[in-house]
């Protein structure tokens, strides 16, 4: 990939594969979750699909508290460790009561520890950039980084409804328990590697009202470009509730090699094709941020991902009309998944990286927490989207509307980036490092 491994901070291998484990066990329990609810707790397509909406809602809110915790009180290393704790109680209830009471207990641990840990590891590999004198390294460190979150994604997404199908779900529920215990018992182990946090220094200091006033200028700009970026949220997170249903309602699952594909096992797709497409799009970002005459910034990489997720929408579209006269191929969904995973690849990982990069340094655990509650706002809304699905339109009808929606939010997009891109200097300087 161009820069040797040996040249990275020997702490962000502690982070890669602590991400990759925690990440395998959140998406692999989640993957599970709504057919768990229909089949063995007797909720509805529509509650189950709206309960999974909110809890990943709640997990990417909580974010904004765990990076408040970490920036005002704990530091980000034991904020990661005490809030994994939780965490792992979360995924041993869910695998141990199969009642009502049982999901709803285990998906608020669950919840807190996801997310009061998600703001903190990239923060603090951030900062262990930048202390080591590495920035130059940080736009890779994110690619990989957000690789390791997909390759432990692919590997649970795909494999735990298999294990469901033949061993059941307590089976299939234990695995994501025990690879959390991994997960923080990897980043434990590279604690000499990270940065030394000075919590108590950080807090003491004083804050002018100009520096609060410019603090307050980057937040609001930044909140202006994220709340679009919620509308992309509201279509990427209905993979685990519509389109797992409309993939087992209107979709030829038998394959010709003798077994059936299960529905919730689709969603597996998107994190083999990030793994498969982030090298071309590092490439492809890397000739770009070179080039005199088609330099492209972070905002303009986005939009480039909204155009690709209406492309993906219209084929959902067609196929959900098709899919009302007779069955389809699951080819269909396929090809929507490699559309809306470039998609993700151009809004998700730049927004990611974007948001480290523009925070003030003693606010950069907040902004990170700002850019991931983009998140909960656009599983509020894929969960109402979900109703409108179950009770209201046909597939066509539905997937239609989704692709109006992204066609309105992709040009609204555009000219809030644009505005975007004319940052003052003043709040340039408010986002760089202080000296040491």
């Amino acid at each position: 990939m161009g820069i040797g491994f040996r040249q990275h901070p020997t702490g962000f291998w502690f982070i890669f594969w602590g991400e990759l484990a925690e990440r395998a066990s959140f998406y692999g329990m989640k993957a599970l979750l709504v057919l768990y609810m229909i089949d063995k707790l007797g909720f509805s397509d529509g509650d189950s699909s709206q309960i999974a909406s909110l809890f990943t809602a709640l997990c990417y809110i909580l974010p904004i508290v765990g990076g408040y915790i970490a920036d005002r009180w704990l530091g980000k290393f034991k904020t990661i460790i005490y809030f994994a704790l939780p965490y792992i109680m979360g995924h041993l209830i869910l695998g141990s009561f199969e009642t009502r009471a049982g999901l709803f207990v285990a998906l608020v641990f669950l919840a807190g520890g996801s997310g009061a840990i998600k703001p903190n590891i990239s923060t603090l590999m951030g900062l262990m950039y930048e202390r080591e004198g590495k920035k130059k390294l940080m736009s890779q460190a994110f690619s990989w980084f957000y690789m390791a979150i997909n390759i432990g994604a692919a590997s649970t997404t795909i494999s735990l409804p298999f294990i469901r199908d033949h061993y059941g779900y307590s089976a299939a529920f234990m695995a994501p328990t025990i690879l959390m215990v991994v997960s923080l018992g990897i980043f434990y182990l590279g604690k000499k590697h990270y940065p030394v946090e000075n919590v108590k220094q950080v807090r003491e200091e004083h804050v002018s009202v100009e520096q609060k006033k410019i603090d307050r200028n980057i937040v609001w700009r930044i909140v202006g470009l994220f709340s679009l970026i919620v509308f992309f949220w509201s279509i990427f997170d209905q993979a685990y509730s519509t389109w797992t249903l409309f993939a087992r309602d209107y979709m030829i699952l038998e394959t010709p090699f003798g077994f059936r594909i299960p529905p919730d096992a689709i969603q597996g797709l998107n994190p083999v094709l990030i793994v498969i497409m982030t090298p071309f799009f590092a490439w492809l970002w890397s000739k770009t941020d070179k080039s005199e005459t088609v330099r492209l910034s972070s905002p303009k990489k986005m939009l480039i991902g909204f155009v690709l997720v209406i492309f993906c929408m219209g084929v959902m579209t067609v196929a959900g009309f098709i899919a009302v006269e007779r069955k389809i191929s699951i080819l269909w969904e396929v090809f929507a998944y490699i559309m809306i995973t470039a998609g993700e690849l151009c809004i998700s990982v730049v927004g990611l990286q974007l948001a480290y990069e523009e925070a003030p340094s003693h606010m950069k655990s907040r902004i990170t927490g700002l850019w991931l509650a983009t998140v909960t706002l656009g599983n509020v809304f894929a969960g109402f989207f979900a109703r409108i699905y179950t009770d209201v339109l046909n597939p066509g009808e539905y997937f239609g509307l989704m692709t109006i929606l992204v066609v309105v939010v992709t040009i609204g997009f555009y000219f809030v980036g644009r505005k975007f891109e004319q940052k003052p200097e003043r709040q340039e300087k408010a986002t760089s490092p202080p000296r040491t």
